[in-house]
């Protein structure tokens, strides 16, 4: 499957991207999966099969090859690709029956485990890694976006979710030590990132979990208290470098936002709809956040292709006027989701969130 190349309004475009996320209007609603793990989508998109199995980004993967990345998101019109940094250290994963593989917990348990810790990859494999994607962007209107795992959920999965929460309280000391630690590792990735390729980049994504569908994972207070400085100092490279800054989180969003504010953030993922009424936060917040996402997974796992579109349509004309809203899933695209509503999604974008027509079905 392909794009009309005859449209340039289906075509990749980081322009038009760019445009959204900076509050302004293009000539259609953007469309950006910030992560793809499904195999069948992948080669229904492509039209063939992959000489290799896809990783999961994660379990630390380098998830997709960039030159296929570029390929899958030209067929699409996709404005932009993402390459990850990831460092999470000693998580434990288990094999289930199918073959996949599960986080099921983690090994840090003493002070004694941090001087233990598994290594990052080195960073210039990374760097080298980042470069391959300009590379297979050359001739192309895509972008590159560059993905961190952060501090917050990277320990909590490293000491293993349960113990963490109850470490807050009797070992917090060791949380904030393994925090400062991860920190200390991405913000000289960060730095390397920025002095060889930020004038290159779109924009910077950071990937973290600090909610669920109550709100904050952990007593405000306390929050309030590890997380804004160790952001702040985690962002500071790409702010400096005059680059917009992405946060993925799970979770309510009504205490998350004033913190994000707060530190820094411009552009805030997925919006989960079980959690959140985008609506109503695009219009608290749409002068300060963009938003990215909030279309049901379960809905693009279970709904029909016009139920799908039906939900496309409403949102662009709802979410689409003054920018500041980029269509995606309200988690990620997984194994077992059916390509052809994943690609119905995008392509309801091209069909209803055309600006000057939003809504409307091109004659």
């Amino acid at each position: 499957m392909s794009i009309d190349p005859n449209h340039d309004y289906d075509k990749s475009d980081i322009n038009r991207l760019m445009k959204i996320l900076n509050h302004q209007e293009a000539d259609r609603v953007p469309h950006l999966e910030f992560w793809v793990t499904s195999q069948e989508v992948y080669e229904y998109v492509l039209e063939r099969e992959l000489p290799y199995k896809i990783g999961d980004a994660s379990l630390g993967d380098q998830f997709i090859m960039p030159e296929d990345d570029v390929e899958f998101s030209q067929r699409l019109g996709v404005d932009a690709v993402i390459c990850n940094f990831n460092w999470r250290p000693n998580n434990v994963f288990k094999m289930a029956s199918d073959g996949t593989e599960h986080y099921v917990g983690g090994t840090v348990k003493t002070m004694a485990d941090l001087d233990d810790l598994e290594p990052p990859k080195p960073i210039d494999d990374q760097l080298r890694h980042l470069e391959r994607y300009f590379e297979a962007v050359q001739g192309t209107d895509l972008g590159v976006f560059a993905n961190f795992t952060s501090f917050f959920d990277s320990a909590m999965l490293g000491i293993g979710v349960s113990d963490a929460f109850l470490m807050f309280y009797d070992n917090r000391p060791l949380l904030e030590k393994f925090m400062d630690i991860l920190v200390e590792h991405q913000v000289k990735v960060m730095e390397a990132v920025m002095k060889e390729f930020g004038d290159e980049l779109a924009f910077v994504l950071v990937n973290d979990d600090i909610a669920q569908n109550q709100g904050l994972m952990i007593n405000p207070t306390m929050f309030k208290e590890m997380f804004p400085h160790r952001l702040k100092r985690l962002i500071a490279p790409a702010k400096d470098k005059g680059k917009l800054v992405a946060y993925h989180t799970d979770g309510k969003l009504d205490m998350v936002l004033p913190i994000l504010d707060e530190v820094g953030i411009d552009i805030v993922h997925p919006v989960e709809p079980e959690s959140n009424d985008i609506f109503e936060l695009k219009k608290k917040w749409g002068h300060r956040f963009s938003f990215v996402g909030n279309i049901p997974t379960v809905l693009l796992a279970y709904g029909t292709i016009e139920e799908i579109e039906e939900k496309v349509r409403e949102y662009c004309i709802n979410l689409a006027p003054g920018g500041g809203w980029v269509l995606g899933s309200s988690t990620s695209i997984m194994e077992g989701l059916p390509p052809e509503n994943f690609v119905a999604m995008t392509q309801a974008a091209h069909k209803y969130g055309r600006y000057g027509s939003l809504g409307q079905a091109p004659d």
